[in-house]
């Protein structure tokens, strides 16, 4: 059932599994400059972005985009996983394709503290300029988005938060409040979700809400999960990318974990069996994912390199 939410620039499922397989062959017998040849030669077959792809928002280390969401379709919030307190937490993007990026940044909201490792930023449906955004350990933050102000509205923890969390995603499609722990090089990323309360900002979450995804590639560095978007029927997006450092070299990819789907049952969780990698980038770290109709926009936080932004379509 995922010939309607998958990428027409996406792999075949024969190359990816060789994708896959050589990879990690690769990778266990440690040959990093074998690993760089095939999967160049292997990713021949599909998309492979490139720089002419991607339109710069910033050289600034501080304006890296870590969580991305759209206001309509050219204007977005952007977060900025910064920590000191003279540097920016959001900013407002202005894009239309195929021109310059413009990024203004905004004071934050008048609260007594700042955010710490601001990660993710989700729109809360039919509440109109309202947003959650995520901090690593797992505090939200409900904020309101008005003629450049910010306003708090309310704060909260993800009820499976400890003082190891380190989440990088949030995603709200319809009640149901997604988010994930990024995982690294020896365990996968873990995916949550459940039920979120709107009005008292409570999140209804169950031990079977749960789902573990290990990224094939990158293979290195790697962050199995660094953001999660939900397409309008209910199809999960991550991306995946390697963090080998401030000055990189960055890879991505993105894959397709399943779908929610809403019957006469309610919504629940339909896992894909057969995930593979639909498209695959270079000198990016894909950290911000959202939609705008069928296009899926993509921000980048490349550290010492700054950010970028691009866009797939279905």
């Amino acid at each position: 059932m995922r010939d309607t939410s998958e990428f027409a620039l996406g792999y075949t499922s024969r190359h990816n599994s060789a994708l896959i397989i050589a990879n990690n062959l690769c990778h266990l017998m440690k040959y990093k400059s074998l690993c760089v040849v095939l999967s160049m030669m292997l990713s021949g077959c599909g998309f492979q972005s490139t720089a002419k792809d991607w339109y710069t928002v910033s050289t600034e280390k501080t304006l890296g985009i870590s969580g991305i969401v759209a206001i309509d379709r050219e204007n977005f919030l952007v977060v900025h996983d910064n920590k000191k307190i003279n540097e920016p937490r959001l900013s407002q993007l202005n894009w239309q394709e195929d021109l310059p990026p413009r990024l203004q940044k905004m004071t934050w909201c008048d609260a007594p503290k700042l955010p710490i490792d601001l990660e993710a930023i989700t729109a809360i449906p039919e509440h109109h300029s309202e947003f959650l955004v995520l901090e690593s350990q797992g505090q939200v933050t409900r904020i309101r988005v008005e003629n450049n102000h910010c306003d708090v509205v309310a704060e909260f923890h993800l009820p499976n938060a400890t003082t190891k969390s380190n989440f990088e995603s949030l995603a709200l499609f319809r009640n149901i409040l997604v988010w994930a722990e990024r995982g690294d090089d020896e365990k996968p990323a873990k995916m949550s979700w459940g039920e979120y309360n709107v009005q008292n900002n409570r999140i209804k979450l169950s031990k079977e809400n749960t789902m573990d995804f290990f990224a094939p590639y990158p293979n290195e560095h790697r962050r199995s999960i660094s953001d999660i978007a939900i397409d309008q029927s209910g199809v999960l997006w991550v991306s995946a990318a390697s963090d080998p450092g401030d000055n990189g070299v960055f890879q991505s990819a993105l894959y397709a974990l399943g779908q929610f789907v809403d019957d006469k049952a309610g919504i629940h969780w339909n896992a894909y069996h057969d995930i593979s990698i639909q498209s695959q980038y270079e000198n990016v770290k894909v950290e911000g994912l959202t939609f705008v109709g069928d296009k899926l926009i993509m921000g980048s936080d490349d550290e010492n390199l700054g950010s970028k932004i691009a866009v797939e379509s279905k």
